[in-house]
């Protein structure tokens, strides 16, 4: 497993993206038998090589993707107020360490007092819990629970989730509503029973021929709930990440 240092100003770009990196530089003309190894990102993993090859590979995409996100969401408004976090197929919670990373870039101080983390791959859920623990130096969470549920999303219970209706819930779904391994309804259901009061949704995707769950699971929400602040982009983002093609850092779309 890489493991973070504990030095100060943990940040995820320097800290869990490119140490990743590092450890893969030596995957050469076999790259595409990585991809098809991780299924394209879709893989529960079970070993620390491939979930360090995840991040390395998918990290940059992540990052770039839920900083854009966020800045699309009023955050403003969330300082000094109380924030569950709900990282939903968090995997190693990149998009749990990427929130965390954005109110630092950003100077946003709300109170995180829970974090749950759901994720079927132990290994890789373990390292997520590694990743955010390092990440709670900071004031903002650094009084909050963390709490692991290995479980696949169709397994879930409302006994898996403890939420207070006086917070505010911010819900991640990253790269993981488009997977067709698991019940949008079901899921659905879960979320209402389970959290009241004011929720946030950040979803990001890969997009292509699976953004209509995207779709659908905001139906869902638009005909049993009040939406308001709604905002959806399909527009490319060009950012750095590493390109192993090329084994050097490149502005990919």
């Amino acid at each position: 497993m890489n493991r973070l240092s504990l030095e100060a100003n943990v940040r995820f770009i320097n800290n869990i993206y490119k140490p990743c990196i590092e450890n893969c530089k030596v995957i050469g003309g076999d790259i595409q038998n990585v991809l098809e190894t991780l299924d394209h990102g879709k893989a529960v993993l079970d070993t620390g090589v491939k979930c360090d090859q995840y991040i390395a590979f998918y990290g940059g995409h992540h990052f770039h993707k839920l900083f854009t996100a966020f800045t699309s969401t009023n955050f403003q408004y969330t300082n000094g107020k109380n924030l569950e976090i709900i990282d939903w197929g968090c995997g190693q919670a990149l998009a749990t360490c990427v929130l965390i990373d954005y109110f630092v870039e950003n100077n946003l101080n709300p109170n995180i007092v829970s974090i749950t983390l759901i994720e079927p791959s132990q290994i890789a859920l373990k390292r997520g819990y590694n990743f955010v623990c390092q990440m709670r130096q900071y004031k903002l969470c650094a009084g909050s629970t963390v709490q692991m549920v290995n479980k696949y999303m169709d397994d879930l219970s409302p006994n898996d989730l403890v939420s207070d209706i006086k917070n505010i819930k911010v819900h991640l779904f990253s790269n993981i509503i488009d997977v067709e391994t698991f019940s949008l309804d079901k899921l659905h259901g879960l979320v209402l029973n389970s959290f009241q009061g004011l929720n946030r949704f950040i979803c990001t995707s890969p997009g292509g021929d699976r953004s209509h769950r995207l779709s659908k699971f905001h139906n869902l929400f638009s005909q049993s709930c009040q939406i308001s602040n709604l905002v959806i982009s399909e527009e490319p983002i060009y950012k750095e990440i590493f390109y192993f093609k090329t084994r050097r850092y490149n502005h990919i779309k």
